[in-house]
């Protein structure tokens, strides 16, 4: 089955960009959909109204129908029929069927037109999934199976961090990071090309095994969903579900499915069509990796141009960590300093983290 999309499950953890937005009820988001993660997470934990613009439809096509699963069905049918539980394909197919009233016609189309990926668990069908899969198996043979589920019985974080340090940190395992995440191997196959114009040092394999020990040990593993499915493919305790996915954030998502709106657009052209001071949050995801310098900055001047007053954005970087321009930093502050406390806690915390606010 080939990848539908670039990601099945958006990689920011929203429990982090809840606090560095400090995203209050009534507040107005723009973001960037992906997966979906972002706008249905935030929606699930607070009352705001959500902008979430892709320029991928099938991005857009996910999102939705994670939208849709949230409002036809239970959590825990929701979370099998999209693939973080278990299931086979005859019941995802009838689960799609209780999902299909809540979809507009192109996403019926779609969806029926890839029946594969329905039946596999669409978040499996994401370009980075599919290839992640390939070095889940030898990052498994290294750590051993039933030795890593000894990390969800952990309480403490000094508990976690020791055991990493005996049965994880192994160089066999540093050594699939340096493959897996090298650009001449990653490149296409996990992510767009474009997704390295920052990044085509070959370094990127040490980064991301530099944050693995805080991904295994920071927060608790059998919370985090992300971790589980790494390493699983599946998410093995219900508690470790999305926000969305959740009893509570799930029934308040099916009280205002309104609230969210998803734009075929880039961020840009969402901005360039909006009134100054529309939103008053921007959750711009590692955006800066994709673009350059000069794209970049001219994106920001657009923010400070429409931006509501005292305003706040979060980036994310993995291989170019952005400078505000000097034309903006009478408009605009960075704090890197509350960013990197954040990622501390972070369940995916592969990213630096910024926070902008915007005079």
């Amino acid at each position: 089955m080939r990848p539908l999309y670039d990601y099945g499950v958006s990689q920011e953890d929203a429990l982090t960009e809840l606090r560095a937005l400090d995203v209050q009820p009534g507040d107005r988001l723009v973001c960037i959909a992906s997966g979906g993660e972002i706008p249905l997470n935030l929606l699930a934990l607070r009352d705001l109204r959500i902008v979430a613009a892709d320029i991928s439809p099938r991005q857009l096509f996910l999102s939705r129908l994670k939208l849709g699963a949230c409002r036809a069905l239970e959590p825990l049918e929701a979370a099998a029929f999209l693939g973080f539980l278990e299931a086979r394909a005859e019941k995802r197919k009838r689960l799609l069927a209780r999902v299909v009233p809540f979809l507009a016609e192109d996403d019926r189309r779609f969806w029926s037109g890839n029946m594969s990926a329905v039946e596999a668990g669409p978040i499996r069908a994401g370009r980075f999934e599919r290839y992640f899969d390939k070095f889940r198996f030898a990052s498994r043979a290294v750590i051993q199976k039933g030795r890593l589920r000894g990390l969800f019985e952990l309480q403490t974080l000094e508990e976690r961090r020791g055991f990493f340090d005996r049965f994880l940190s192994t160089p066999l395992l540093k050594a699939i990071f340096r493959v897996a995440f090298h650009p001449l191997v990653y490149r296409k196959r996990g992510i767009p090309e474009q997704g390295l114009i920052h990044g085509g040092s070959g370094h990127a394999g040490e980064f991301f095994y530099g944050r693995f020990k805080d991904f295994c040990t920071a927060t608790p593993p059998r919370r985090n969903y992300y971790l589980q499915i790494s390493f699983f493919g599946r998410v093995l305790f219900p508690e470790a579900l999305p926000e969305y996915l959740t009893e509570e954030g799930a029934r308040r998502i099916r009280d205002r499915p309104d609230l969210i709106s998803w734009r075929l657009a880039s961020l840009q052209e969402v901005l360039d069509g909006s009134a100054p001071g529309t939103f008053n949050k921007f959750h711009l995801s590692n955006i800066g990796d994709w673009m350059t310098r000069r794209d970049y900055g001219d994106l920001l001047a657009l923010i400070c141009e429409k931006a509501a007053a005292a305003s706040k954005a979060a980036v994310r970087s993995i291989h170019l960590d952005q400078a505000v321009p000097e034309v903006l930093r009478d408009r605009m502050t960075r704090d890197g300093r509350r960013g990197e406390a954040l990622m501390r806690q972070d369940r995916f915390p592969f990213y630096n983290l910024v926070i902008l606010e915007i005079r």
